[in-house]
């Protein structure tokens, strides 16, 4: 059997995603290392939007990582990331959705300004727009976040789903960034990323992405 292909960098929150979702259900994987916004023909042709992720199996390719884990679920359904109750369901892509919009937009936002600004792009970050995000933009966004997540195990039901891994992927984004949430004011959110963070995947996930990170920051 021919092994899986992710193509795009592991510093995406997106490919991240993917990464995690394979290791959660034990596929073995090469990852090609693809920048966003990668215009070559070659890119082109697997992924029209010129984003990644891209999941390559055997000559079959298929972009957007919610559309991956889906795929990823109906080929190896061991492990189940969606759970089998369809409010469930429903609930865990929902909050995969809120993850990949309105938090990432924060997550990202924060990333790419406390991050990438001065190893990447070779400017200086935006202090004004890192206020807003601290100041305007997050602070809905955890409030929300608060009021859905559990006390204590997986952000939904008794396992993880794609709602953790969208969640997870966008704070881990965010600590690159130096941000996590505040245990006085939203005390069940900082404990669910401090237990998602310290999860084995996530925790190996991290240590393969410190070679990418010392690459940006020499």
């Amino acid at each position: 059997m021919a092994k899986l292909k992710v193509h795009g960098v592991s510093l995406s929150p997106f490919v991240r995603k993917v990464l995690f979702a394979l290791a959660y259900k034990e596929q073995p994987y090469d990852q090609v290392n693809v920048f966003p916004g990668d215009t070559s023909d070659e890119f082109s042709a697997i992924s029209p939007l010129h984003k990644v992720p891209v999941l390559e199996d055997d000559g079959f390719t298929i972009p957007d990582s919610s559309i991956i884990l889906r795929y990823l679920e109906a080929k190896y359904p061991a492990n189940p990331i969606y759970p089998a109750d369809p409010q469930d369901q429903a609930r865990a892509c929902w909050l995969e959705e809120y993850a990949d919009t309105r938090l990432m937009e924060c997550c990202a936002g924060l990333f790419r300004e406390r991050f990438l600004a001065r190893a990447f792009f070779k400017r200086e970050p935006d202090e004004a727009l890192i206020a807003t995000i601290l100041s305007e933009t997050m602070p809905p966004v955890l409030d929300y976040l608060e009021s859905v997540v559990q006390d204590d195990g997986f952000f939904l039901g008794d396992h993880l789903t794609v709602a953790d891994i969208g969640i997870t992927s966008a704070f881990v984004s965010a600590g690159y960034g130096d941000f996590e949430p505040n245990a006085e004011s939203h005390p069940k959110l900082a404990g669910y990323v401090a237990r998602a963070t310290a999860s084995p995947i996530v925790v190996a996930r991290l240590a393969e992405e410190q070679a990418a990170a010392a690459s940006l920051t020499g």
